[in-house]
């Protein structure tokens, strides 16, 4: 049975946040990364060793329009260990954000979405890293790579 467009989103958003939560657990810090589900239902993975956020950020930003451009995405995520706004941030003010685009939300006003999941770092008595993850924030705005044909 085929995914519906809605299952796909959060197929991959299910995936990006636990990329990002096993990195955390690790080494209390993560990479940017893109996560592309092509138009034939595989999911490619795109990182960098650019150890500068931003600039490692730009570089998967120009992957992300390479890879629209070529006309094979479904669905893209991509993500970054962030502080949350203020205007957001309730107690907890870092956060995983995962900027979503979908094929099916073009021509949309509000076609793409920052979707923040504010996280802590525990520690168990062994020692033992973990990440406690807090209810999502979803902010929605115009698409900037899955857009019509202009």
């Amino acid at each position: 049975m085929a995914l519906s467009d809605d299952e796909k989103a959060f197929m991959l958003l299910e995936q990006a946040i636990n990329k990002a939560q096993v990195s955390l657990e690790k080494t209390k810090y993560f990479q940017p990364f893109l996560m592309l589900l092509n138009t034939r239902g595989k999911i490619e993975v795109f990182e960098n060793e650019i150890e500068e956020t931003q600039e490692a950020y730009a570089l998967l930003e120009k992957t992300a329009k390479e890879s629209v451009n070529m006309g094979d995405v479904d669905v893209m995520v991509l993500a970054v260990d962030t502080a949350i706004p203020e205007n957001f941030a309730q107690e907890v003010p870092h956060g995983i954000r995962l900027h979503l685009e979908e094929k099916s939300q073009i021509g949309k006003k509000v076609a793409a979405r920052f979707i923040y999941v504010p996280y802590e770092l525990r520690q168990v008595k062994g020692g033992t890293m973990y990440v406690k993850l807090h209810t999502p924030i979803a902010v929605g705005f115009p698409a900037e790579y899955i857009v019509p044909n202009r």
